[in-house]
């Protein structure tokens, strides 16, 4: 017959079991034991106490006994009769308080009776007070609601009239911008490009790259003019307007271009010159100003080559100025001052 390992398992736990309840049986006759002991430990020493008590009372006579006991008999008495009075004077005592309690309780009746309270009236004076409070604290919260409300509309009138303020003075700045371009628009189609005047609207502008390709057409064009009007220009003056960046050496700015942002180049190769593309022109809706909103105002003198040849082509400045060029000075001093 074989024995498989789960019926092992099951043994052993049958044995666990039961070392486990014969331990507690074994503690138990223990603790049982224990008390025994003390049992019979107690026994022992009143058996000796009563043992000592017999030798000592056959030590003495019966008249000594008597005699103690006649001794301890007044003591008692006296116990006794102290007793006695401790108890009648407790019971004066409860009868005294309990005649107070009695005056106290019908003194106080009388009171509550002579008292009379008008129950409806009280209730009445509550809710009223309930009612005064509940409209006080409505009003400290509606008073604290409308200051709120005032101090908020007080920022947001402070920030409209900032915002407000920072637009006029941006709006002023374009004005006054393009006038300045405008009289630089038409110093150069005054001088450049045979004295035609052009026509300008002061209410609105359309924004079209078509005014920044004119405007750098008539600089170009003023700037060869001036050129040919003027005699050839010292090497000290040429050498003084190189920018360090450039491989050729680059002319001097023209007096009608000083406030140009970015420089298209004029390239003359023989007896022809090229005019780039300008960038593009970015409306302004809120102004209506095209020549403000445009990053190029005037053209830079710049250096122009080509593949085939090595020639650099500049613009001399004038030696001595002449009535064109002290025009131009003045509008461009009056449009940086006035921006």
């Amino acid at each position: 017959m074989s024995v498989t390992f789960e019926q092992i398992i099951l043994d052993a736990k049958r044995i666990a079991n039961r070392l486990k309840d014969r331990e507690a049986l074994g503690d138990a006759l223990l603790l049982e034991s224990e008390s025994v002991n003390k049992q019979i430990e107690s026994m022992r020493q009143f058996q000796d106490d009563i043992d000592i008590l017999n030798k000592l009372a056959r030590d003495r006579s019966n008249n000594q006994l008597i005699t103690i006991i006649h001794q301890e008999n007044p003591q008692i008495r006296e116990i006794q009769q102290e007793n006695r009075l401790l108890k009648a004077a407790l019971e004066d005592h409860q009868h005294a308080l309990e005649h107070i309690m009695s005056k106290y309780r019908e003194h106080t009746q009388a009171k509550i009776l002579n008292t009379k309270v008008n129950f409806v009236e009280a209730f009445t004076r509550h809710h009223q007070s309930a009612d005064i409070e509940r409209r006080d604290e409505l009003i400290r919260q509606q008073t604290a609601k409308i200051q709120e409300m005032a101090a908020v509309m007080q920022r947001v009138s402070q920030l409209d009239e900032e915002k407000l303020n920072q637009e006029q003075e941006v709006l002023s700045k374009l004005v006054t911008e393009n006038k300045g371009l405008r009289e630089l628009l038409e110093i150069s189609h005054k001088y450049g490009s045979g004295g035609q005047k052009i026509m300008v609207d002061d209410k609105s502008t359309q924004t079209d790259s078509y005014l920044l390709d004119e405007l750098i057409e008539a600089a170009v064009t003023a700037r060869v003019n001036l050129s040919k009007v003027a005699g050839v220009s010292t090497s000290t003056q040429a050498a003084s307007s190189v920018s360090p960046g450039t491989s050729s050496s680059a002319a001097p700015k023209s007096p009608a271009v000083t406030s140009a942002t970015a420089t298209p180049s004029a390239t003359k190769v023989g007896s022809e010159t090229t005019i780039p593309s300008a960038p593009s022109t970015t409306s302004d809706k809120s102004t209506n100003d095209p020549v403000s909103s445009t990053a190029p105002a005037s053209t830079a003198p710049t250096t122009t080559t080509t593949s085939t040849t090595t020639a650099t082509i500049t613009t001399p400045a004038p030696s001595t100025p002449s009535p064109t060029q002290a025009a131009v000075v003045a509008a461009t001093t009056a449009s940086t001052s006035a921006s």
